[in-house]
């Protein structure tokens, strides 16, 4: 009787450790992976860095007004010779070819923060690029990663759509143009808020920002960044010699949207 009770409790036991190690494979095979920690949309819009396109009227101010994560973006390769001059911010040249990049980086990269790619369907942009945006995004990220730099990644509208999400993840600034929409907020919310949600779930750490330009109504401009604030990290400016003062304007407007004084209507929230 005694040896059935001893093979019986044996059996189990054997039954048991059957199914631990079940548990323990199953467990290597398919690890429970922690949800990420969610993002934490900013408070206000003075809490977004901005990314201004500098020209030389420009970059006395800019140092003057620029926080540590501010950025100060020259929009081509032609000036090179502003770098030095910048003296505040994060500094980011944009590049339009890859080859540019390949070629001027071992040059300058100890000079910038930043690298943007601006991929657009337009003629100069190669067309090698063009027809294959992941795998130049790619190339650029290798480069970014050789020379210890940010990846901006700055693409037209078409190109956002089609093929951001699967570029997100190699890249740390995704900027959303919307600057030829600013005055429509409705065409702004229906390219943005679907699409912010998917480019987050292809890379978490991205950080988000819409572009818009200095031309019409400072407050307009404004509100439309408001409305948006909890799905961004930043705000891209476009800028031209022709509109210092604007670009200076806007600037202040939004460096004083604190979270107390905001009131702006939530236009794209409205439509969602």
């Amino acid at each position: 009787m005694q040896r059935l009770h001893n093979k019986s409790l044996r059996g189990i036991l054997d039954r048991n450790m059957w199914l631990l190690n079940l548990i323990l494979v199953a467990i290597f095979l398919f690890p429970i992976e922690p949800d990420p920690t969610p993002r934490k949309p900013v408070d206000a819009v003075s809490d977004l860095w901005l990314d201004m396109s500098l020209g030389p009227p420009l970059v006395e101010w800019f140092n003057s007004v620029a926080r540590p994560t501010d950025i100060a973006r020259l929009e081509n390769v032609t000036q090179l010779d502003l770098l030095d001059q910048i003296t505040a911010g994060r500094k980011l040249i944009v590049f339009k070819s890859i080859a540019d990049a390949e070629r001027l980086l071992p040059e300058i990269a100890d000079k910038l923060d930043i690298i943007g790619y601006n991929l657009e369907h337009n003629p100069i942009n190669p067309a090698d690029e063009q027809a294959d945006p992941v795998a130049s995004v790619q190339r650029m990220r290798a480069l970014a990663d050789e020379y210890h730099l940010t990846l901006a990644f700055g693409p037209d509208h078409d190109f956002a759509l089609s093929d951001g999400v699967a570029i997100a993840p190699y890249v740390d600034i995704f900027v959303l143009q919307v600057q030829r929409v600013q005055t429509q907020p409705d065409t702004v919310c229906d390219f943005v808020l679907p699409l912010i949600p998917q480019l987050r779930e292809a890379n978490p750490d991205l950080e988000i920002s819409i572009q818009v330009r200095t031309e019409g109504n400072v407050i307009a401009i404004a509100d439309l960044v408001e409305s948006l604030k909890d799905d961004l990290d930043g705000v891209s400016i476009l800028t031209s010699p022709n509109t210092v003062p604007v670009a200076e304007a806007l600037v202040k407007e939004l460096r004083s949207r604190t979270a107390v004084k905001s009131t702006a209507h939530n236009s794209c929230m409205s439509n969602f």
